[in-house]
């Protein structure tokens, strides 16, 4: 394996002049004899092809995002400093050997916490966590200039566009603006309340946003023209307590919420906002899309349930798992409540249609891809401790299918197709491109 030790990260000279979140649908058997011998076999296997690794400068508590053939090392910045805080986008390596390329580095003012990153129209928007809410920064992707900068969340809007959401993400003033120049295109007026998106795109884009209104109705928008699609003023008495709404597929459930507990639950059709059904007094906090069914998760203890969407009847309930963290066809990859808020998740995956256990894939440290829909992927260290097991998250097969080791890693894995970055047991962050 050709190791490229990178040091700090310099650069490669100037950068070039010219211009180029949520929520999650939900969170140790010991590892099989098989599982032994595969990863036996692969450690000491000529045959297998390793990943050229370059290693990038950093320190701990940094935070990496792997995106779009670049990886972004945002840096919180020093206690008691004055607020400065640097980002730093590298170019994965082309090759075995090539080695990573400094793209640019910038340093963003200010005392709050850079949270994130997504790209779109050619810029990178940097989420700026601050106390007097949620700032976008807005930089060129491939030098690195300074675009612009606005309040509010970013949510990528189909056909290129971009939506900022209210000062603390999911309630305020709602505005498109256009992403490479800061413009406004539309926006919604007012305290708006909670939001919610439909018929996200391949790249993840919403092409509907769902809004709670000032008035206390609910109105679907077009995501690039701010047109309503549909409408649904408030229940006569109105509602019972606060109002909170979630797409999930062609649903849209609206939870009335009163102290911290949900009164009712009512499913409406999407695309007319026409009344499907409803549910007095649900024992259950939260509802999504999981495939053929309904995911819900429990208010007390960590009973998960699937509740059919015609009807919202539980077509099943599972008391083993807490939560679903990815949705493939019929197959859930989901978290068992044996281990909740540790720092491995034991993972296993469910039919949909039953609620059965297909396969108990064990305990592994997540490190999703950016790419929509995959793949994901789960780490843990080896037998000796010195590198980190990848196995693919396979939930078609129900299984955890190795992809490689690597040598020093230790873990905080980011993904993004087959790049993975994470971190050294050196302290700096190294990037592997895995096998096909």
């Amino acid at each position: 394996m050709t190791l490229i030790d990178l040091g700090e990260v310099r650069g490669d000279g100037e950068p070039a002049s010219a211009s180029r979140p949520p929520r999650a649908v939900g969170r140790p058997l010991r590892v099989t004899l098989a599982l032994l011998l595969a990863l036996s076999l692969l450690a000491s296997s000529t045959s297998v092809a390793r990943p050229a690794s370059a290693v990038l400068g950093g320190r701990l508590g940094i935070e990496v995002v792997v995106l779009d053939g670049r990886v972004y090392l945002l840096d919180p910045g020093a206690p008691g400093a004055d607020g400065a805080r640097e980002v730093t986008a590298h170019g994965t390596p082309t090759g075995a050997g090539a080695g990573v390329r400094t793209l640019w580095r910038t340093v963003v003012p200010g005392l709050g916490r850079l949270g994130g990153v997504q790209e779109q129209g050619g810029v990178a928007l940097l989420v700026d966590y601050r106390t007097d809410g949620v700032q976008t920064l807005a930089v060129d992707a491939g030098t690195g200039e300074r675009r612009w900068q606005q309040a509010g969340y970013p949510v990528l809007a189909a056909g290129g566009g971009l939506l900022l959401l209210g000062d603390d993400i999911e309630r305020g003033e709602l505005r498109s603006v256009d992403p490479t120049s800061g413009r406004l295109r539309w926006s919604v007026p007012g305290r708006l309340g909670w939001a919610a998106f439909a018929d996200r795109d391949e790249d993840g884009a919403a092409e509907q946003v769902a809004l709670v209104t000032a008035a206390g109705g609910i109105e679907l928008r077009d995501t690039a023209s701010g047109a309503v699609r549909a409408s649904l003023v408030a229940p006569p008495g109105g509602w019972r307590g606060d109002l909170q709404v979630e797409v999930a597929g062609d649903l849209l459930l609206a939870f009335e919420q009163d102290k911290g507990e949900v009164r009712r639950v009512t499913a409406y059709g999407l695309a007319a906002l026409d009344r499907r059904w409803a549910l007095e007094q649900p024992t259950f906090g939260y509802a999504g899309a999981c495939g053929p069914v309904l995911c819900a998760y429990a208010y007390r203890g960590f009973d998960l349930s699937g509740l059919d969407p015609a009807t919202g009847g539980i077509r099943w309930t599972n008391p083993r798992w807490q939560t679903v963290i990815a949705v493939r066809g019929d197959r859930l990859l989901a978290i068992a409540d044996e281990q909740a808020g540790g720092t491995a998740s034991h993972l296993g995956v469910l039919d949909a249609a039953t609620g059965r256990e297909v396969a108990d894939l064990g305990s592994w440290d997540l490190a999703f891809s950016r790419t929509p829909g995959g793949p994901h992927y789960g780490t843990r260290a080896d037998r000796d401790g010195r590198s980190l097991v990848v196995a693919e998250l396979d939930l078609a097969g129900a299984a955890a299918r190795v992809r490689d080791v690597l040598p020093g890693a230790a873990g905080d894995c980011a993904a993004d197709g087959r790049d993975i970055v994470c971190r050294r047991h050196s302290g700096t962050y190294g990037w592997w491109r895995l096998p096909a």
